[in-house]
């Protein structure tokens, strides 16, 4: 058994003590990424217990000490397993608290135990590929109905996070301080030297494009790029189709769930919404859809806003999401 092996087992029996399951038997079953997932090694396990079965997802840390010490205020393991234990209560109690619609609250998968403990992180989640959930091809656009549920998510995560600071601002102010990640670009280990080799692999007729753009980034400050212009909310800052998931219903209807919270930061929800649309759709998609996607996302967020008794048109207009947008694109 792997080391990663035997830190997600202790976690899983722990896990199985705190259910009560009787006679339990525990299938432990390594998985792949496919490249979406280079920070942690992914499992999927089986929990047996009479005719019953629990599928469960967990990941668990691979990444070392050396790697973390030269990223200042690396924590994204932290990150995540707070959102799970803290953040994600907090936004459940608000959807409970003003009586959101079922159908219409945001839902994150369920969290069965986490560890923080450092260099053995791990995280374990309900398996939402046994439910008949998939991660959209990241190499293809997604189409109209993918876009606007992924939208509309996206819109009701940053709506709690309004509400959040509405209606407890000191708390509020607390977990924005317990994010200490700090992203400098040059002091990323080996990410100039990859970027430059994948450079080589680009299309002649574009290389040099693509060569000035990478140019560009020691002149960027990632960090400034993030900040809020019009409304503070903690943003996702990872929005691409590998994290989220979907399925289509019988009805058609696409239903899909928001994963990986490792990148959480207070930003401009202007930036999660341009990183999905910038990397999930392709050109053809945005000349059909681009401002109608716009306009499905502020009236989503606006709806979301009034659903937990906020005034959208006080707090964020339309005008001031407009002016947020096009200054951070």
């Amino acid at each position: 058994m792997s080391d990663h092996e035997q830190i997600l087992t202790k976690l899983l029996n722990k896990i199985v003590t705190e259910l009560a399951l009787v006679t339990p038997r525990v299938k432990i079953q390594p998985i792949s990424s496919g490249g979406a997932n280079f920070t942690s090694q992914l499992f999927q396990a089986t929990i047996s217990y009479g005719d019953n079965e629990l599928k469960l997802f967990a990941k668990v840390a691979a990444i070392g000490e050396k790697f973390r010490q030269e990223l200042a205020g690396f924590q994204i393991f932290e990150t995540e397993n707070n959102f799970y234990t803290k953040l994600m209560k907090i936004y459940e109690n608000l959807q409970e608290k003003h009586n959101v619609p079922q159908d219409k609250r945001f839902v994150a998968p369920k969290c069965y135990g986490c560890s923080s403990k450092l260099c053995e992180e791990v995280l374990v989640l309900e398996d939402l590929s046994a439910q008949g959930f998939t991660v959209y091809d990241r190499m293809k656009s997604v189409d109209w109905d993918y876009a606007s549920k992924a939208v509309e998510e996206i819109a009701k995560f940053h709506a709690l996070s309004v509400a959040f600071e509405n209606e407890n601002k000191e708390e509020f102010n607390k977990y924005l301080e317990s994010l200490t990640y700090s992203l400098d670009i040059e002091n990323i280990p080996n990410l100039t030297d990859n970027v430059n080799k994948g450079v080589r692999f680009v299309k002649e007729e574009n290389r040099n494009r693509v060569e000035a753009f990478v140019a560009s980034f020691g002149k960027l400050n990632y960090n400034d790029m993030l900040k809020p212009i019009k409304l503070n909310v903690l943003a996702h800052c990872d929005n691409r189709v590998s994290n989220q998931m979907y399925r289509v219903n019988e009805d058609g209807r696409v239903e899909l769930k928001i994963i990986d919270y490792q990148g959480i930061w207070r930003g401009t929800l202007a930036c999660d919404l341009l990183y999905f649309i910038f990397s999930a759709t392709d050109k053809k998609f945005r000349d059909q859809h681009y401002e109608q996607l716009l306009d499905h996302y502020y009236n989503e967020l606006s709806l979301a806003m009034k659903r937990l008794a906020l005034n959208p048109d006080e707090i964020y207009s339309r005008e001031d999401f407009d002016f947020e947008y096009k200054t951070v694109s």
